[in-house]
């Protein structure tokens, strides 16, 4: 008796989990654009990573998005841009992801991004526009044969993505998991820079560190100084939203009330009187339970409600013991912090 065993092809598909959840990085380009720049954008070859991560780093570390062809001149500067690249090999069987799928409206195209708060606040619309704005029609795309299109979708978090052939401008579509290089265009029009894992707050021409790990206010102090900078410091509730703003999207665990989530401050306080670590006259005032004891002020994620206070006065923070001590009357925790310094305008020459 014969007997037949049946193997069916088995394929692994894997999930496609986009998880950086981190602020866009807000400094722009250090170096010279060349050759690779158009109409204020510069067009920057990463190396190979998977979609996802191609799209994160580009967003995430150098501020921009993976590039747009609104002209047909536009393509002729990525082949370009490639073409004098000195720091890769390129084969013809080289590929690179760029920003193509379907948009917010469901068609089919390059994809665009609308200036974020910060963004738009600093440089305007009008200028965004110019450079990454999105125009009337796209340039036409020539795909190559057997592209599969239809495996795109409308979805901030593809399976699928287009890759550009710079030997033949043609266009064609591959699993988000395969390795590929990737056209970044990111701004250099701006002169304000922050070094590398600081974000820079233009509004402020402040740079600001993010620390993960939990302190006293006393080494968060220390450590900022070590850095050339003090613990940042909000002057007015809109400033404080800037501050959030950096720090919140972390999602760091560490409470300093009930269920409230928050950071160290750059203020500290002595009976009545409220210190600025960035020597200024603060304009948030510490309530304080015993006027003889130094505290240190630690602000929420979000302005929150006391218990037995009146929620029509919503706390923007408390004021904590600034270190560990065995007769506190309050609570004491380490927390999280930001470093502040001042933007550099010197290191950027490409404007």
């Amino acid at each position: 008796m014969l007997l037949f065993f049946s193997f069916s092809s088995l394929i692994f598909v894997v999930n496609s989990v986009c998880t950086r959840d981190k602020p866009r990085k807000e400094g722009f380009l250090r170096s010279t654009c060349i050759p690779g720049f158009y109409e204020g954008s510069c067009l920057l070859i990463l190396e190979k990573r998977t979609l996802h991560n191609a799209t994160e780093t580009c967003k995430y570390d150098y501020g921009g998005r993976l590039a747009t062809a609104p002209t047909k001149d536009a393509i002729q500067i990525w082949i370009r841009t490639i073409y004098f690249n000195t720091k890769y090999n390129f084969d013809s069987d080289t590929r690179f992801w760029i920003g193509y799928g379907y948009d917010h409206q469901n068609e089919l195209g390059f994809i665009y991004e609308k200036p974020n708060e910060i963004m738009e606040n600093y440089i305007g619309k009008s200028m965004w526009n110019r450079v990454f704005g999105e125009p009337e029609k796209s340039a036409p795309v020539q795909w190559e044969n057997g592209a599969d299109k239809n495996s795109l979708e409308n979805s901030g978090c593809q399976n699928h993505g287009v890759v550009f052939n710079h030997k033949t401008a043609k266009f064609d579509v591959k699993y988000f998991a395969e390795e590929h290089y990737s056209l970044c265009e990111t701004p250099r029009w701006a002169k304000l820079q922050c070094d590398r894992e600081w974000h820079l707050v233009p509004q402020l021409r402040m740079c600001l560190k993010v620390h993960e790990q939990a302190a006293s206010f006393l080494k968060a102090h220390s450590t900022c100084n070590s850095e050339g900078s003090f613990i940042a410091t909000a002057q007015n509730g809109n400033e404080l939203a800037m501050l959030r703003n950096i720090i919140v999207p972390y999602n760091l665990p560490y409470k300093i009330y009930s269920r409230e989530k928050g950071f160290w401050a750059g203020l500290k306080t002595f009976g009545s009187v409220t210190f600025s670590m960035d020597g200024t006259e603060p304009i948030f005032i510490a309530r304080v339970t015993d006027p003889n004891k130094k505290w240190c002020a630690a602000s929420g994620n979000k302005n929150f409600c006391l218990h037995g206070e009146p929620c029509n006065k919503r706390s923007v923070g408390l004021v904590k013991p600034c270190y560990a001590t065995r007769h506190s009357q309050l609570e004491y925790n380490p927390l999280p912090y930001m470093c502040q310094k001042f933007a550099d305008s010197s290191k950027v020459k490409n404007i």
